[in-house]
């Protein structure tokens, strides 16, 4: 994923969770305030009803958020009031604690005072002792627990926003995995392609000497010359592969051009013929396809189509059987390369494509290499907006299908 578009997705996610919570707290709110006004009525219902009780000019006033306040200046019997309170509490599920005091109404001092459990039932009030003198009083009620209460009415609430806070913890910690994650991918592409390029060049050199001394050497060395030559072309090609599959994250968006794709395949086929020959093999070319021209990126094509022929004639034991065709089809141009090789097992078809991955069963690892071949190919043929698929039977073969946009 590139730079820009990894971080895109941060911030359109990011605003996204950020829109959610905002919206999530403040329904939490309106559900909160909702919440509140239905108690303070049904509190101040209740209370009301008691108050009535002692005075026909009593009135009832919410003080604080969780203190309310009845004024009827008249004698109050603490014995009934308090079992009033209760009766009336326990009409409208009002089940949590609370504390009752009986104030003088000349000089609002605490007169009596009682805390009630809210898990308490209604209790023998014999214990108390009621107010015998005629001074007029009124009453309080405070909750010291109003909040704790009305949040645990509001479960659901609760519950989906703690939902909603540890998906954004999830989001942030794999947002902070996907960012090290593309820092180390950063890391070891850099460093495999500084050490093939460092390699290619003592290559290169080694090279050139074993082309001076195969000119200039005697007869009876040029056996082991060649032996040179030849184990330094292919350390060259292994340097190529590595060197391919860490810059296939990294393709540039270089303008395609109008490849005619049969010229491109004959060219690639060329290339093996040789090496197929001396193993007594065969190289065909079935070309039924009318259209020929595909848009792309000429190299990374070639490298592509080299690479699955190199994987046929490598996994192919004894003689190798290989066949190149091209058809056309409703959604453009299909390339398929065909093999009698040693085919690759059920379990394994989906790991093909995936880098560094190689078949473990079988002989496939008397064939020297390092996975990268088939990756590098599915990534060149997302490039280029095409598709790719993969048939293959054990001991019989495998057949490599590539579907390009026609130009």
């Amino acid at each position: 994923m590139k730079h820009f578009q990894l971080w895109k997705l941060i911030l359109v996610g990011t605003v996204l969770l950020c829109c959610l919570m905002i919206v999530q707290l403040y329904w939490f709110s309106r559900a909160f305030d909702v919440a509140e006004r239905q108690f303070d009525h049904s509190v101040q219902v209740a209370l009301k009803k008691v108050a009535d009780s002692a005075s026909r000019d009593a009135t009832v006033k919410k003080l604080s958020s969780n203190f309310f306040f009845a004024k009827t200046e008249s004698n109050l019997d603490a014995k009934e009031l308090d079992t009033l309170i209760e009766k009336e509490f326990a009409l409208r599920n009002l089940n949590l604690k609370y504390e009752l005091g009986v104030y003088d109404a000349y000089d609002d001092t605490l007169v009596y005072g009682s805390y009630v459990e809210a898990t308490k039932h209604l209790r023998d009030n014999s214990s108390l002792q009621g107010l015998t003198n005629n001074a007029e009083k009124n009453f309080a009620v405070y909750f010291p627990s109003k909040r704790s209460y009305l949040a645990a009415e509001l479960k659901i609430w609760i519950f989906s926003t703690a939902i909603l806070l540890m998906m954004s913890g999830f989001f942030a910690f794999a947002i902070s995995s996907l960012l090290k994650e593309k820092k180390f991918s950063q890391l070891k592409n850099d460093f495999i392609n500084t050490m093939t390029h460092e390699f290619k060049t003592p290559v290169t050199n080694i090279g050139i000497a074993g082309q001076i001394l195969k000119r200039k050497t005697q007869p009876e060395m040029q056996p082991y010359v060649d032996i040179l030559l030849k184990e330094n072309e292919k350390l060259k090609q292994k340097i190529d592969q590595v060197l391919l599959g860490a810059s296939a994250d990294h393709m540039q968006h270089r303008p395609f051009q109008a490849i005619d794709i049969h010229h491109l395949m004959r060219d690639c086929a060329e290339a093996f013929q040789l090496k197929i020959r001396e193993r007594n093999g065969l190289l065909q070319l079935q070309f039924d396809s009318e259209s020929t021209l595909v848009y792309g990126d000429r190299e990374l094509l070639a490298q592509a189509i080299n690479n699955v022929i190199d994987n046929a004639e490598k996994y192919s034991p004894e003689k190798p059987e290989i066949i190149l065709r091209t058809k056309d089809t409703l959604g453009g141009i299909e390339i398929s390369i065909r093999d009698r090789g040693i085919g690759i097992p059920m379990q394994m078809k989906k790991k093909v494509f995936e880098k560094f991955f190689r078949a473990s069963s079988g002989d496939v690892h008397n064939v020297k290499g390092f996975g990268l071949g088939l990756s590098f190919v599915k990534q060149v043929i997302r490039h280029h907006r095409g598709q790719i698929n993969l048939w293959s039977e054990l001991n019989k073969g495998t057949e490599v299908t590539m579907l390009f946009p026609k130009a």
